[in-house]
């Protein structure tokens, strides 16, 4: 809402009429913003860095854009087609992005290409508009100095996708976003890891003796680990997954015992399968459900889990509908009375814990944070699981008791659903 309010002030200010846009003003501040954004494409940026840079530039570069598109109005006799043109240039930029860049493209290029092109075309306007100062000046050192800041511009964005490509194995990128596989370490160490955006999404030992280690936050010192190895028995285990990633909890899986994965992102179930062994190794009988889990989970009968894990916030993209009154109520559907949901709360972001504290609250059900620490040995990531169970004294088990942690959500949070949820409560 906040980038889209942007650029709705910026159109409103520069076609209203009261000339809030100064090109002198406009055009510097568009250079700086610029190369900062620039700088936060390449560099590692905290999420409020992010907000303020990206959100200040995005308003200057509207301001900019909308102010010269505002000084070439013409006569009003040709307002009309004006005005279509301008509609028609917005459909066809929001149709590049959602459908043309994710064929065309193989990574997250769009915002590199739409900061070159603001930045050439800028430059081509002040040069063929004759009232511009620049013009004033004698000689081209004012039209060089911006070529070659544009030329800058364009060169550090072309080296932070070089930088991305030339250190993958394989980029792919459709509806859902761009995944990213690349292989690092040497002999015993050698892992081949799956990242969508900028977070792991799966890593995987390539060594025969070592690919079925469950690794990342999936290791066996987690929440979720814990939780799958603490109610294993003779009898088989029921485990249900909502995100598959590259396919890491397969590597608990037992003969006899039954995973279901439930994935959005058919391009994620394609590289699972294609480039890593999770799943064709697991002796388990493994299904994978392709569809958003909520809606797939709806339309099923009670799959009776003894463990059911919602791995989908890792991200800086939650999908909120996971997170509400009402998923939790069909996750409960879903769980065998005796069983545990495991949370994966782990975010670079947000403070997902209190949210499945006060869900489970509100079902009477037990909620405690789990967290760990690294493992280098066995590639074992820090990670924090929220672990909800209807089964008293589940927590009191000797495998809990020194880890399980009770979760005190501050007053300022409130449950969500289906009709509310509030993200900026919950940023870090």
């Amino acid at each position: 809402m906040l980038p889209l309010s942007l650029y709705l002030v910026s159109f409103i200010l520069c076609f209203e009429g009261k000339a809030w846009y100064r090109r002198a003003w406009y055009v510097p501040m568009l250079v700086l913003v610029l190369g900062g954004m620039s700088y936060g494409f390449i560099a590692d940026i905290t999420v409020w860095v992010a907000i303020a840079l990206y959100c200040g530039g995005l308003f200057t570069a509207c301001m900019v854009c909308h102010g010269e598109l505002a000084r070439l109005k013409p006569h009003s006799r040709y307002l009309t087609i004006f005005y279509v043109m301008v509609a028609i240039g917005g459909a066809l930029g929001g149709g590049f992005v959602a459908v043309v860049a994710p064929q065309l493209f193989s990574g997250d290029y769009d915002l590199a290409v739409g900061m070159t092109a603001t930045a050439v075309l800028v430059v081509a306007v002040l040069y063929y508009d004759p009232a511009c100062r620049l013009h004033r000046v004698r000689g081209k050192m004012p039209w060089l100095a911006l070529m070659g800041l544009t030329t800058a511009l364009a060169s550090t964005l072309a080296y932070g996708a070089y930088q991305l490509i030339s250190h993958s194995r394989l980029m792919a990128r459709n509806f859902y976003g761009t995944l990213r596989i690349s292989d690092a370490g040497e002999g015993e160490d050698l892992r081949r890891t799956l990242v969508h955006g900028t977070i792991i999404h799966g890593e995987q030992y390539l060594a025969i003796d070592r690919r079925r280690w469950p690794t990342t936050y999936f290791g066996e010192n987690t929440g979720l680990g814990m939780a799958i190895l603490a109610g294993r028995s003779d009898s088989p285990q029921r485990i249900g997954v909502i995100g598959l990633g590259a396919g890491t909890l397969a590597a608990y899986g037992r003969p006899k015992d039954y995973y279901r994965f439930y994935e959005i992102n058919p391009l994620v179930i394609q590289l699972a399968h294609s480039e890593f062994t999770f799943l064709s190794d697991c002796p388990a009988t493994v299904e994978t459900v392709l569809g958003d889990a909520r809606l797939s989970l709806e339309q099923e009968l009670p799959q009776n889990f003894d463990v059911l894990v919602v791995d989908a916030f890792s991200g800086d993209s939650v999908p909120i509908h996971l997170l509400t009154r009402e998923a939790f109520a069909m996750y409960f559907r879903h769980l065998k009375p005796s069983g545990i949901l495991a949370v994966h709360v782990s975010n670079s972001y947000l403070e997902l814990a209190p949210i499945v504290k006060l869900a489970a609250d509100y079902y009477s059900k037990e909620a405690r944070l789990v967290d760990s620490d690294e493992d280098e040995e066995k590639d074992a990531f820090t990670a924090t699981w929220v672990l909800v169970s209807g089964r008293l004294g589940v927590f009191k088990a000797r495998v809990f008791d020194e880890t399980a942690d009770e979760i005190k959500p501050k007053a300022t949070v409130r449950l969500w659903t289906d009709d509310y949820s509030s993200i900026y409560r919950i940023l870090y």
